[in-house]
């Protein structure tokens, strides 16, 4: 038998990020996944700055860059084929909000850099071609059982948690019986991802994706998306009627050459996949010792882009949690702030895709009738610029109940745009630059320990927290502020209190002592206020 703290259940973003925060926490977990490599289709493409700022953190955010499309490709055309001409093109999103801009990156690239990042990590055992048999659990842990897909030969595993990031089909909430809430299939697609060498043209480089709408109806009308670094793959995305088949290699080579007025062109599929537009979210996100992240608790539209991100700051948001509970530096009450906080992002998260698709369909539509009815396909391309550039959707979620004091201050109003930094409870901590270089930033204190940050005359708080954090050991950090800086509202003598995943846990403005610290801080390793009330 294998004893381990936390068994992960899939390997993709979300299974392997939870599995590196684990580790940089001094937890270990054991990762089991079925597939022998990581994905071989970009599946999704595209992590927003927040996600960045995890791999930021984390070291690899050059590697995942690198994997992805140039900064200035963050644009989308229409037109009426690939040779031209460009009727339209999105604006870029621009931020200052943030040490890592989002990246056009793929799937693909993601998890490789995360793969290479575990290898060096001896906490995380990451076992490929092997599948998750059966599994149990009590009052005191999971007992599972692995089958190797190489030789066959089961292992049995006993874990303390077990959490299932085994994707949108997962076999750990079917096992669960937790249903999914919301539309199964909003629309059927497939997926062809070719390889056609088009480095030399700048206008192919000068884009994330192609809306292709012919102007002749005979014509199918498709989205060609560009994907890596190099100019020469690209995914050509048709979505079915209720009974076509996906086009065969030979048509898709022949539809990419009429497109790109290019008869010759080389075109080489790579593979196919295809897959059907959900918007469900799993009715909950915890059945005692276990856990739901990633696409097996939500599935989104992929016009939002929101899916990978929310994979990957689910395992953020668990994972410390999980090993404040081993260490025995909270009670397992703490895990139930987990649903609490990500559950109403993953349903925003829902809406917002949805939405997106309508405005799909809108500006599809203006497109065919920009002749006659130019100021409707202006105001079409408007409104698509709030589903491409979503900043606010992507970075300025509050976690109004879970691990936080609420202090009782208004709610930011939801605006999935624009991001407005705000130090208030259950906010992600302001990026603000620590130094005239910039290359330090705010961002970078947050990692495995909680953070007290102080204005800069609050010495009242420095004491009350510099004296817990002798008591407490590392789990505690106290910083000071040089200054006021950019949104901050606690003043010279104010401080906040920010959890290890960056998020403001608690706040005051005003001077104050030990003993108001000490009640925060025993509140939110309850799990918070609301969720102890049970609301």
């Amino acid at each position: 038998m294998i004893d381990v703290p936390v068994l992960v259940v899939g390997a993709g973003p979300a299974g392997m990020a939870l599995a590196l925060v684990l580790d940089r926490f001094g937890v270990p977990s054991l990762v089991v996944e079925r597939n022998a490599t990581t994905t071989t289709h970009p599946k999704s493409r595209g992590c927003t700055a927040r996600t960045m700022e995890l791999f930021r953190l984390w070291g690899i955010e050059d590697r995942v860059r690198a994997g992805g499309l140039p900064a200035s490709s963050d644009v989308v055309c229409w037109c009426p084929a690939l040779s031209g001409p460009l009727v339209a093109t999105s604006h870029p999103e621009a931020s200052v909000h943030s040490p890592a801009p989002k990246s056009i990156a793929p799937q693909d690239a993601v998890e490789e850099a995360l793969a290479d990042a575990l290898a060096g990590r001896p906490g995380a055992d990451v076992r490929r071609e092997t599948e998750l048999v059966t599994f149990s659990a009590d009052a005191e842990g999971v007992t599972a059982r692995i089958r190797s897909l190489a030789d066959g030969t089961e292992t049995d595993v006993r874990a303390a948690y077990l959490v299932g990031c085994d994707g949108s089909s997962s076999q750990v909430r079917r096992a669960l019986g937790i249903a999914m809430e919301g539309p199964d299939t909003l629309a059927r697609m497939v997926s062809h991802y070719v390889r056609a060498d088009l480095s030399h043209l700048p206008h192919a480089r000068g884009a994330v994706g192609y809306m292709v709408r012919p102007d002749d109806p005979a014509v199918p009308s498709t989205s060609v998306l560009a994907t890596g670094p190099d100019g020469d793959r690209w995914i050509l995305m048709q979505r079915l009627s209720e009974d076509e088949e996906p086009m065969t290699a030979d048509a898709v080579v022949a539809l990419l050459r009429e497109q790109w007025a290019m008869p010759e062109l080389e075109v080489e599929l790579i593979n196919v996949m295809p897959w059907r537009i959900s918007a469900q979210v799993a009715e909950r996100f915890r059945d005692g010792r276990v856990f739901l992240a990633g696409d097996a608790a939500h599935r989104f539209p992929p016009s939002g882009g929101q899916g990978l991100n929310s994979g990957v700051q689910d395992a953020h948001n668990l994972a410390w949690k999980l090993a404040t509970v081993l260490h025995g530096a909270a009670p397992e009450k703490l895990l139930d702030s987990y649903e609490a906080e990500r559950r109403p992002v993953a349903e925003s998260n829902t809406a917002f895709s949805v939405g997106n698709l309508g405005r799909i369909r809108q500006v599809e539509a203006a497109f065919l009738h920009r002749d006659e009815d130019p100021l409707g396909w202006r105001a079409a391309l408007v409104d698509q610029d709030d589903h491409l550039n979503s900043e606010g959707q992507g970075m300025g979620f509050v976690y109004a109940r879970g691990a936080v004091v609420d202090d009782g201050s208004p709610l930011p109003p939801p605006d999935s745009r624009y991001y407005w930094p705000t130090d208030r409870p259950g906010a992600r901590f302001p990026h603000m630059w620590l130094d005239p270089e910039r290359s330090a930033s705010t961002l970078d204190w947050f990692d495995t320990s909680f953070v007290l940050v102080c204005g800069p005359d609050a010495t009242g708080w420095r004491a009350a927290g510099e004296g817990l954090a002798d008591r407490l050991g590392p789990v505690l950090q106290v910083r000071v502020l040089a200054g006021l800086y950019g949104p901050l509202t606690i003043g010279t003598e104010g401080a906040v209190l920010v959890r290890p995943d960056g998020h403001v846990a608690w706040r005051s403005t005003t001077a104050g002592d030990g003993t108001e610290l000490r009640r925060a801080w025993d509140e939110i390793l309850a799990g918070g206020a609301l969720v102890a009330a049970g609301r």
